[in-house]
């Protein structure tokens, strides 16, 4: 139809047609919205600067309606903590597209911590938009908070521990986002030498410079981590180049030693990929190549960090066979550790400590003693443990007297009633040791029954022997292993006593347990007392006994320390 003006008219249909057309587009449109919703608590649009240009939400999640969230940049709902995370998160996801489940911890306007999934796509036909499905209550179980790390005082890099739990959780959201991370350990050769001839002030500086570095290329700029005195790692992006961190870490160090003092840094990177591995795998593999690196291998032995998995289990293999050698042959040397009287600063007893004489194991030992746990290898080395020790103190004997020696002995050996029976049989025939020697329990985590534990310590404990529960304070189950288990000395884990020491309410709560466990008639230990003033703090908190360097080091002969036994002139 034609109208007067020469113009064409749509006739009825035409017009019916078109408003069925919009209208049925508009149901599409509702339709994916709606089904967006079944995944999702909230629909973001964001921009290339990733500032809000579409919002739709069936709460308001962040506080605000889904048009007032319109011109506002994302990072504003995100905690200044996690801030640079996400940025990072956001750019790995842009350079490759899709990113599936990526947990994020959210702020609302009102400042409420909100932890999310989100999952999305970054859209070339849509102006390089990104389009995000943020969903409430996070996949995984656990969410690592910043809260929870422990870092460092003097570098501020993440503890070993608490490096490998967030290292884990963010390699993992990383490969969520369809980005490539990397792994760099990095090593300083003579850091050792180095640190023993600064002053404290000068160490603080440097270490505080090489950790300042380490946590700006890292992914978020807060995944680094301290693994030992010489030995870091941090995960970061593939813009990353580790040699030019390298050369920024030995210029920090030049510019604050001299140059006649230089610091070589050397490093490994590998492909931090979790792609088809659970959090348990991810957490495995990464634990096994920190202790690879830090054992001395200047190289990881792998390129991905998922065929370190492959390498642990040769590795394992290996290990079980040592350790099986080392417990039959009793290849293995004793140190004897001072705990000293806070009152006297005298030796109160001894802790054995086991060293291999394989000099490439010697370095493990910690590591190769938790696997035996962890494999059920644990009760024969702990016996042969025990009789090297009253073997020993029966020859030292003959030099004069000394104070009891306190041997390690795990709950899970004391949970097998054919280690039980030998222990007693051995203890029944050597009533001379009952006060030459007492035990300490490790791994009373891993006890499922306290009351049958509690029975065999008593049965120890009724031939004279004491008994002493290691790593008191270390989880939340403490206080029902102390309720359970009645023992004569608990000994104060040694973060738990460094955390205590670093503030007057860690000092109070510390002096609150020193004082229930008086009151129970037991008597109280703390690790890791470095200096004369940590010493001076535990005494005050009411602690009986203290362990530590500012005491003494292992030593192969416990006579060394002759001059400081009770009763010593």
């Amino acid at each position: 139809m034609t109208g007067l003006a020469g113009g064409v008219v749509a006739t009825d249909g035409e017009t019916a047609r078109k408003r069925g057309k919009a209208a049925e587009v508009k149901s599409d449109r509702e339709r994916f919205v709606a089904l967006a919703f079944c995944r999702a608590d909230l629909l973001l649009e964001l921009d290339d600067a990733c500032t809000v240009v579409f919002a739709a939400g069936v709460t308001p999640l962040l506080g605000a309606t889904p048009e007032k969230l319109k011109g506002m940049s994302f990072f504003d709902f995100v905690g200044a903590d996690q801030r640079a995370y996400a940025r990072d998160l956001l750019a790995g996801g842009g350079r490759n597209g899709r990113m599936e489940d990526v947990v994020l911890d959210l702020q609302s306007v009102h400042g409420k911590r909100i932890p999310v999934v989100f999952s999305g796509y970054r859209m070339p036909d849509f102006a390089d938009h990104y389009f995000l499905a943020l969903k409430v209550e996070p996949i995984k179980k656990t969410h690592v908070s910043a809260e929870d790390l422990e870092a460092d005082e003097r570098s501020g890099l993440l503890e070993r521990d608490s490096f490998a739990r967030a290292a884990v959780e963010r390699i993992q959201d990383y490969d969520r986002t369809g980005a490539k991370g990397q792994l760099t350990f990095l090593r300083l050769d003579n850091m050792q030498e180095l640190t023993d001839t600064l002053g404290v002030s000068e160490k603080r500086n440097l270490l505080s410079t090489v950790g300042n570095i380490l946590k700006s290329h890292s992914l978020g700029g807060m995944t680094a981590g301290q693994l030992d005195d010489r030995n870091f790692a941090y995960v970061h992006g593939e813009n990353v180049d580790p040699d030019v961190v390298n050369m920024e870490v030995e210029e920090a160090a030049r510019t604050i030693l001299g140059d006649d003092a230089p610091a070589a840094a050397r490093s490994s990177t590998m492909e931090a990929d979790g792609a088809g591995m659970t959090e348990d795998q991810v957490a495995r593999a990464l634990v096994h190549t920190m202790q690879q690196f830090c054992t001395g291998k200047a190289k990881v032995p792998v390129d991905k960090l998922s065929d370190s998995l492959d390498d642990m289990m040769q590795d394992t293999v290996e290990t079980v066979k040592f350790i099986k050698d080392t417990t039959e042959r009793c290849d293995f040397d004793l140190v004897f550790m001072p705990i000293c009287d806070l009152r006297l600063g005298r030796v109160h007893h001894f802790e054995a400590l086991s060293r291999f004489r394989d000099q490439a194991r010697a370095k493990t030992t910690f590591q190769i003693i938790t696997l035996a746990e962890q494999l059920g290898l644990i009760v024969d080395f702990d016996f042969a443990v025990m009789r090297q020790v009253m073997d020993i103190l029966g020859h030292m004997g003959k030099r004069g007297s000394l104070p009891a020696v306190a041997v390690n002995v795990s709950s899970l050996s004391l949970a097998q009633p054919a280690f039980v029976e030998r222990l007693l049989t051995v203890l029944e025939s050597r009533q001379d040791m009952n006060r030459r020697v007492m035990f300490e329990l490790t791994e009373s985590a891993e006890a499922e029954d306290l009351e049958g534990l509690n029975k065999v310590i008593q049965e120890i404990r009724g031939r004279g022997f004491q008994f002493c529960l290691d790593d008191f304070g270390a989880g939340a189950a403490s206080f029902d292993y102390l309720n359970a288990l009645d023992v004569d000395v608990v000994k104060f884990d040694g973060p738990v006593v460094r955390r205590a020491c670093a503030s007057d309410r860690g000092k109070d709560l510390l002096a609150s347990m020193a004082k229930m466990c008086s009151a129970a008639g037991v008597h109280t230990v703390a690790e890791m007392v470095e200096d004369q003033d940590a010493a001076n703090k535990l005494f005050y908190c009411g602690i009986d006994y203290g362990q530590g360097w500012h005491f003494g080091k292992p030593n192969a002969d416990p006579f060394a320390f002759a001059d400081r036994f009770v009763g010593a002139e």
